[in-house]
């Protein structure tokens, strides 16, 4: 009787553990940020930009800094995974600055841990792309604005790194840092002087709240 008792338990034993062990690898298993998988992501930023400027030759303008101001901006992006957490994302911005307003379009790499057992992906992304803000100062324009809709001729660089929060098989809460570095070279025409160059670097930092549907 002891031996097939011993069995029993010791079946019993092996039953378990090979479930345990089958529950845990699914867990650690990443289900989400798969290859082949789809994500749309939209959010809105709050945060604060400042443009540098710098005039060439000097002696029309000179150079320096404006002061931190209000940003903001409201995004939307699709993600498709080439590999296992790894996405190529093109992203479509309206950027809102103290003082104008914009357009920008960015070609994003990202990649998003994972982390076994947590329904909290980290991501980290960066990217480049073109933009519409020029950020000029003191009502000098360039020649041939077109206003708000103006063509895409700044550079801007992108870098975010945050968390993403699965809420549900196909949602997730999106929680982000993000930096943005935007140049602009333009040239100024007025009716007193000489046409001149204007570089400009503008940067934000800002902090992006969102929600991605997982496809």
């Amino acid at each position: 009787g002891s031996k097939v008792m011993k069995k029993i338990l010791l079946a019993l034993i092996v039953i378990l553990i090979s479930s345990l062990s089958a529950q845990v690898r699914n867990i650690s298993e990443r289900q989400y940020f798969n290859q082949f998988d789809w994500e749309v992501a939209s959010s809105v930023a709050i945060g604060l930009s400042q443009t540098t400027y710098e005039s060439t030759p000097q002696n029309y303008y000179g150079g320096g800094s404006g002061d931190e101001q209000f940003y903001s901006e409201i995004s939307i992006s699709i993600g498709f995974f080439i590999l296992e957490g790894l996405s190529i994302e093109p992203e479509l911005e309206y950027n809102f600055f103290q003082d104008d307003a914009s357009f920008s379009m960015i070609a994003n790499i990202s990649y998003t841990l994972h982390i076994p057992k947590k329904s909290i992906y980290p991501f980290f992304k960066v990217g480049y792309g073109k933009s519409g803000f020029t950020g000029y100062y003191y009502g000098y324009y360039p020649e041939n604005s077109e206003g708000l809709f103006e063509s895409l001729d700044a550079n801007v660089i992108n870098a975010s790194a945050g968390l993403k929060i699965i809420q549900s098989s196909s949602f997730a809460m999106i929680l982000e840092l993000n930096y943005k570095y935007i140049t602009f070279n333009q040239t100024v025409s007025t009716d007193y002087i000489e046409p001149y160059e204007v570089d400009t670097k503008t940067s934000s930092l800002s902090i992006k709240i969102g929600g991605s549907f997982l496809l």
